[in-house]
């Protein structure tokens, strides 16, 4: 189980820095999801009509000729698996490397770890945090200044919904559980 984790957690760091580097260093182009922005023109126009309802002009937006900033910053449409995101993907495989080898049950409580664990945490939730100043101040700007305030930028439910947030949370009470078992098992095996 050791074996595979590690292998996955390489190989998410190999696969990441190679498409970072390839969209970050070739011209693609990036695509972003917008949708009609309130009172536009093209806000609540129907692009089809069914007797069951209506399908809403939305769509999807391509930059052709995207400067180094726009690759860096403006989120992806397909699986949310932009230069940003593999570098949250890196760095989050980069700590269960470290964390890993203390993880099993030979090693288990032997070290403390809590402070990594609590690293994961607090990078999971600044990363989030990250996330929603560059969609809320560049990407939502850029798409009503390419678009000629027509369009803006379509949020995901993950804003609505901070599940990053709250993992991290979680993360950072299982690296106080941690800590205090850590402790616990210390004062048991001075008292023996």
């Amino acid at each position: 189980m050791y074996t595979r984790i590690k292998l996955a957690a390489w190989t998410m760091i190999i696969l990441c820095t190679v498409f970072a580097s390839i969209t970050l260093l070739e011209g693609f182009e990036v695509t972003i999801p917008v949708q009609p922005v309130f009172n536009s023109t093209y806000f609540d126009k129907s692009f089809i009509n069914y007797p069951a309802g209506d399908i809403k002009i939305t769509g999807d937006f391509r930059i052709t000729n995207p400067s180094f900033t726009q690759r860096l910053l403006l989120p992806a449409t397909h699986w949310e698996f932009d230069v940003f995101n593999c570098i949250f993907l890196i760095i989050l495989s980069l700590f269960i490397l470290k964390v890993l080898p203390h993880t099993h049950s030979q090693s288990l409580l032997k070290t403390d770890i809590s402070n990594w664990i609590k690293y994961v945490g607090w990078t999971i939730m600044g990363f989030w945090l990250i996330d929603v100043f560059r969609i809320f101040f560049y990407a939502m700007p850029q798409v009503k200044e390419f678009t000629n305030e027509q369009f803006i930028f379509r949020r995901t439910g993950y804003l609505i919904f901070p599940l990053q947030f709250w993992l991290g949370i979680g993360i950072l009470w299982v690296s106080r559980l941690y800590k205090n078992a850590f402790r616990l098992k210390q004062e048991q095996e001075l008292t023996i």
